[in-house]
């Protein structure tokens, strides 16, 4: 138990000392929680929710997952070492304040890509207000800096800190302290009806659980151009759940799209259960299932977000069909079979069943004199032997295309690797569900990348241990659903 609580401490360290940064239960919530909710303002893009509960089931799998490394005991005792060196016993100073879980906030997000200068803002209600006080008057870094709305307050390397009984803050700044104590006053902060809403069905036993508003977000300017795609316009928000168990860890998630009305033509990949096949011996499998559907999507979205730069791709679509008769979008469609891609990183290859081999012949027959018209990057198009063709792209490596039998295939690959991975057997994703599935084995990723040198007895053991990360994910005109689990050995 105790490996599980220690693991978590670096995290709920934030929250007491310096050099955190500004880096950043479905439907049941304690009353701990519901307390420290009530100090975010509604609307905050990012709420992360992390369990410390010694006896809670998020915690105590988590500790049968830690068994599975051995290597986890070296760094949890150098974390118990080095808090002895300050003058901190875990289990007489730390221990006791577990229990509730931490909660930690982005509170709005600047008007650029990047959150790194966001404001944020962490609560934690401890277990022991004794215990707390005791530990922030020994605690390293922090110096008294008089009293915000009857709490304590500290000054820190990491920002502004604050304790009010069994309560303790950390935010980019005393403002956002002072803020979140009057909205715990006088209201107008989340409550645990928000929370439960944001969660939806996610497991309520998950280790870490974070949600948010996306309306914010979307309306900034850098978002601007992504509002006009009807799909993004209609994202209200998400939640995850982050669950560990002996067997790995699992995150499953949903992102909220009934903010507006949607067809199923305006989803970003096909809607429906079924998952695709994969195929393939290298260690990232990539399956879609209509990959038609995704491929009007992303033509539908780049028209919406950038008109004009979108405008020259049109009129070049429109002069290689004057010239030849060839249409991208008539191509498009023959692609009815599922899409799949394998990759080691160097080698990538992507294979797709056609419904009409022939005309796809026909229209591929005509790429080299359009090839110019339609991928301005293009620096030329040149025919190999056995009907494939081979697309430079400026100093990169070409891609090579064809069709083998029914399979319309493309990569970094040459012409004998695509007709190999056209003929390769399908295999079911396990667990999948909709129409993206995926596998990467982390452990043949890594040979791959290591190439001839050696990795180090540490990195071995590691990825040794891991087995592979999969994932799915569906959708429906109400929300996209999905989950990634990386397993252990």
């Amino acid at each position: 138990m105790r490996r599980a609580i220690v693991s978590l401490i670096a995290m709920s360290l934030c929250l007491l000392a310096a050099g955190c940064g500004s880096s950043s239960s479905s439907s049941t919530v304690s009353g701990a929680l519901a307390n420290e909710l009530s100090y975010f303002p509604s609307g905050s893009p990012l709420v992360t929710v992390i369990e410390t509960n010694p006896g809670g089931a998020a915690v105590q799998n988590l500790n049968g997952l830690l068994d599975q490394f051995p290597l986890a005991k070296l760094g949890i005792d150098e974390l118990e070492s080095t808090l002895e060196s300050s003058g901190i016993d875990y289990q007489t100073d730390i221990e006791p304040l577990y229990g509730n879980p931490v909660t930690l906030a982005v509170l709005q997000v600047p008007d650029s890509v990047s959150v790194s200068g966001s404001d944020y803002l962490a609560v934690w209600v401890a277990k022991s207000a004794a215990k707390l006080d005791a530990l922030i008057k020994t605690f390293p870094g922090l110096s008294p800096a008089g009293k915000l709305d009857g709490a304590s307050l500290y000054r820190s390397s990491a920002g502004a800190l604050a304790v009010d009984g069994a309560t303790v803050f950390l935010a980019a700044s005393a403002a956002d302290i002072a803020a979140a104590l009057k909205r715990h006053a006088h209201g107008g902060g989340l409550t645990a009806a928000d929370f439960s809403k944001a969660m939806g069905t996610l497991p309520q036993n998950a280790l870490i659980r974070a949600f948010g508003t996306l309306t914010s977000v979307l309306s900034t300017p850098f978002a601007a151009s992504a509002h006009k795609i009807p799909w993004v316009a209609a994202i209200r928000g998400y939640g995850v759940a982050i669950s560990a168990a002996t067997t790995g860890l699992t995150a499953q998630f949903h992102v909220d799209t009934s903010g507006g009305p949607l067809t199923g033509d305006e989803l970003p990949i096909a809607s429906g259960e079924t998952p695709p096949a994969l195929a393939g011996t290298l260690p990232i499998a990539v399956g879609v299932r209509d990959p038609a559907r995704s491929l009007d999507f992303i033509e539908a979205a780049a028209r919406a977000a950038d008109p004009e730069s979108y405008a020259p791709f049109q009129r070049g679509e429109a002069a290689a069909q004057r010239k030849t008769g060839y249409d991208l979008n008539t191509f498009a469609t023959l692609l009815t079979g599922n899409l799949i891609i394998e990759s080691d990183t160097k080698t990538t290859m992507a294979r797709v069943g056609v419904t009409d081999p022939a005309s796809a012949a026909k229209q591929l027959a005509a790429l080299p004199r359009v090839v110019g018209d339609i991928f301005d990057t293009s620096t030329g198009l040149s025919r190999l032997a056995g009907g494939f063709y081979a697309v430079k792209e400026g100093k990169g490596k070409a891609i090579d295309l064809g069709l083998v039998g029914n399979q319309f295939v493309a990569g970094v690959a040459t012409p004998a690797q695509l007709r190999a991975f056209a003929a390769a057997p399908t295999t079911a994703a396990p667990g999948a569900q909709g129409a993206v599935a995926f596998r990467i084995s982390l452990l043949e990723l890594l040979k791959v990348a290591l190439g001839s040198s050696p990795a180090t007895s540490l990195v071995q053991s590691l990825f040794s241990t891991l087995g592979d990360l999969t994932g799915s994910a569906s959708a429906t005109t109400s929300a996209l659903i999905g989950n990634l689990s990386l397993g252990v050995k």
